[in-house]
């Protein structure tokens, strides 16, 4: 009887290692594609064609004529950025993982990766189309958050995690990230009447900001 249960013991630890190391394997995989897209988007930059006798002044010239490639660059550099720390959040405490969360990530990855296409979209030249251009962008960041958020609502439910281990995103953060959806997508109408739609990302950022700050401040939720 003994026996039987440590080998039954045994069999359950082994199967929860090899759970394991599944989850790392996808984390890793994760970390990998996040980090090509940025480098992508650092090769989708636009190298200034001048001549060899160029002078400097020739030289800044062609800097500044290329300066429209260079804000969606640092947009979707912040942009992965701030995905890839809340992926790396979420998946912090995995113990394992199930279909779904690996469908989902699946949809996640995908949205990355195309970020610096559609950063090279939003770089082109031009205003009359401005609005489909922004919208690209937008959009993929909706379906990126929202991956997201549907991640760590059922990895909270779903006995996912380590025992005895907090959920790496509370209900809290679940909200933050729902307003930075939800900023991302009132953007799009707002981009076909004007350009300054950018500033809804910005807004973004500083009102979870301000939300976190007053939580930490009310007891509600500890600073990092």
């Amino acid at each position: 009887m003994t026996d039987h249960t440590a080998q039954s013991a045994q069999r359950t630890e082994t199967a929860r290692e090899v759970e394991r190391v599944a989850a790392e394997r996808v984390i890793f995989f994760s970390d990998a594609v996040a980090a090509i897209a940025i480098t992508l988007l650092a090769l989708a930059l636009p190298v200034p064609s001048v001549h060899a006798s160029a002078s400097n002044h020739t030289m800044l010239t062609a800097l500044y004529g290329e300066r429209t490639a260079y804000l969606p660059f640092v947009i979707s550099f912040v942009v992965i950025g701030a995905h890839w720390r809340a992926h790396h959040r979420l998946f912090r405490s995995i113990a394992r993982l199930d279909r779904y969360v690996i469908a989902v990530n699946m949809v996640w990855l995908l949205m990355i990766i195309i970020t610096p296409y559609a950063t090279r979209v939003l770089a082109l030249p031009g205003d009359n189309d401005f609005g489909v251009r922004f919208s690209l962008y937008a959009i993929i960041q909706v379906i990126t958050l929202l991956a997201l958020w549907l991640m760590s609502r059922h990895l909270r439910h779903g006995k996912l995690l380590r025992a005895g281990v907090p959920p790496p995103l509370t209900a809290f953060d679940e909200s933050v990230v729902l307003v930075a959806t939800g900023m991302f997508a009132i953007s799009i109408p707002i981009s076909f009447a004007t350009p300054w739609a950018y500033l809804c990302w910005v807004a973004s950022g500083v009102i979870s900001r301000w939300v976190r700050r007053a939580q930490v401040w009310s007891g509600h939720e500890q600073p990092e």
